[in-house]
């Protein structure tokens, strides 16, 4: 039973450190929500039980105990607040990848030829799209059918822009939230 226990640690701890993926990512799509949480879920109901000992309690069950409810809270926050631009760990990851990204802009509005890359910074990026002066990375599905990603604009964001709702993340970055 020790080595079960082992090993339902290191997949609970693989599983938390796993979920700052999506838990930062620019959006978060229905399907991989619904698998995240109901993993989660999960895991969060059979690790504090094979963590604690019987008789004691000590801090790894407690741990378990606390940072399972809390991940599968912010999954949940996540993904109906509309992938919040104001989510620290996503504002952390996308101050890390932040020269990538202006590079990538700079690039697009020069119309130098860029192939749609892969990984911009620490972001996947699906598409690029220039509308000068405006770049779109669309970076993530979001929710249902929607996609999320960041819109580089250097003059101000127009107040309204229909189907798109803008978070600004600093200089001429916004969260893009595009509605299908």
């Amino acid at each position: 039973m020790t080595r079960l226990r082992r090993t339902i640690r290191l997949v609970a701890v693989g599983w938390l450190v796993f979920l700052l993926e999506p838990l930062s990512s620019a959006g978060l799509g229905f399907p991989s929500f619904v698998v995240l949480f109901g993993v989660t879920v999960c895991l969060g109901g059979i690790a504090p039980t094979l963590a604690r000992q019987p008789g004691e309690v000590r801090w790894p069950g407690l741990v378990a105990w606390l940072a399972y409810p809390l991940a599968a809270g912010s999954l949940l926050l996540l993904f109906l607040g509309s992938q919040s631009p104001a989510n620290p760990l996503f504002r952390l990851r996308f101050h890390l990848s932040r020269p990538s990204l202006d590079g990538l802009a700079r690039a697009a509005l020069a119309r130098t030829p860029t192939q749609t890359p892969g990984w911009v910074g620490l972001f996947p990026v699906r598409r690029v799209s220039v509308f000068p002066p405006e770049v779109r990375l669309v970076s993530e599905m979001c929710g249902v059918v929607d996609e999320c990603g960041f819109l580089y604009l250097p003059e101000p964001a127009p107040s309204r822009r229909p189907k798109t709702r803008l978070g600004h993340l600093g200089g001429p970055w916004y969260h893009l939230y595009a509605v299908f």
